[in-house]
Parts: C-alpha cells; sequence; structure tokens
C-alpha cells in the first residue's frame, strides 16, 4: 500500500492537474487481473481504487462479467455471450460504486491519504471516506484507528455496501476501521 503513497506523491508533484490522468487495472494489451490473481476482494479493491481515487477512471469492458483472459487474444474476449448480463457480481459492485461516485461528485474533491500502512490505504475525497487492503479474502481481519480525517465528533458514517449495518461515530477525533476478509469500505456523513 505504500507504493500507492508513492506514486500519488510523484503524481502531486509532477503533473499539473492528477485529474486529468488515467487510472485503470485492465487493458487490453495485458493478461487481465483476474487471470493473474483470482481473489476477487483483491479486485473489488484495486477498482475502487480506481473509481474514487483522483483521475478519469477507466474499466476495461469485461471486468463486470469476471472476465479473466490471459494473453493476447484471450484478454479481448467477446462481450456479448455474457447477454450484457447486470445481475453478475462485479456488475452490482461497480455500478454500485459509480452511481455513488455520481452523487458524491468526487471528481470535484482533492484526494488526501488519511492512513497507509503495509496492508491498509486510506483516503478522502470530499466527506466519502474509502478504505482498502490487500489483504485479499483470506486476511482475517483489518484494524485501524484513524486520527487523521475532515469529521467532527458526534458525526456518523455509514459503508456504502452496508448502510444500515456497518457504521460509526466520531468520538475522541477518532474513529476505527474494520476490514473483515479483505473488503473495501466507503463510508459517507448521514448526520
Amino acid at each position: 500500500m505504500w507504493q500507492l503513497q508513492n506514486i500519488n506523491s510523484d503524481y502531486s508533484s509532477t503533473v499539473p492537474d492528477v485529474g486529468l490522468l488515467g487510472t485503470f487495472v485492465d487493458n487490453h494489451d495485458n493478461q487481465r487481473f483476474l487471470h493473474i490473481q483470482q481473489d476477487l476482494q483483491l479486485y473489488k479493491n484495486a477498482l475502487v481504487y480506481v473509481l474514487m481515487s483522483e483521475g478519469i477512471p477507466i474499466v476495461y469492458y469485461g471486468t463486470e462479467q469476471q472476465f479473466n483472459g490471459g494473453n493476447d487474444p484471450n484478454n479481448r474476449e467477446p462481450l456479448w455471450p455474457t447477454n450484457y448480463s447486470q445481475s453478475s457480481e462485479m456488475y452490482q459492485f461497480i455500478a454500485k460504486v459509480v452511481a455513488y461516485r455520481k452523487d458524491a461528485q468526487v471528481w470535484k474533491y482533492s484526494q488526501v491519504q488519511r492512513y497507509a500502512d503495509d496492508n491498509f490505504y486510506a483516503f478522502t475525497r470530499g466527506s466519502s471516506f474509502v478504505a482498502m487492503t490487500n489483504g485479499g479474502s483470506n486476511k482475517d481481519h483489518v484494524l485501524v484507528t484513524i486520527t487523521y480525517h475532515p469529521y467532527s465528533n458526534g458525526q456518523k458514517l455509514c459503508n456504502l455496501f452496508y448502510p444500515t449495518t456497518d457504521c460509526f461515530t466520531v468520538a475522541n477525533d477518532q474513529f476505527d476501521v474494520y476490514l473483515e476478509k479483505g473488503e473495501c469500505k466507503i463510508y459517507f456523513p448521514v448526520s
């Protein structure tokens, strides 16, 4: 996760407008992520970074169908045999993040790193708090106390993916973020 910190620092010091850079995980010239690494939780973390970080998010077609092609031409599978399914797990995941991204208009806000260590990375864009891990689905849990953030004591934030059951309230100028089995989270203020 330190590499994300270093890349963001390099971009900030060398690129006049980081928001104009394309950000992606997969493309048509390389093996797909799921060909190299089959863990969907790791893929979701990477996609949350692409969709929520500064830059122009690029999601390669077939990502929403969990394509896992290897070397060319296998990384350019045809999409039509999927019947453009909107019920796949990844389609639903990406649709939820994209809808939130639009509602929150994250492109209006700078990305501010809030925490980084070997297994955890967090940043804010406006009032959105994004937490990711590189532990994958085999990692039991990651627990981090966040002390550098823009929220007020008493403010409640909830997880986009489980908004009624995964919430916290900022107290003593801090809050804990708990990631189970490699999940990623996007928290938003509800009070």
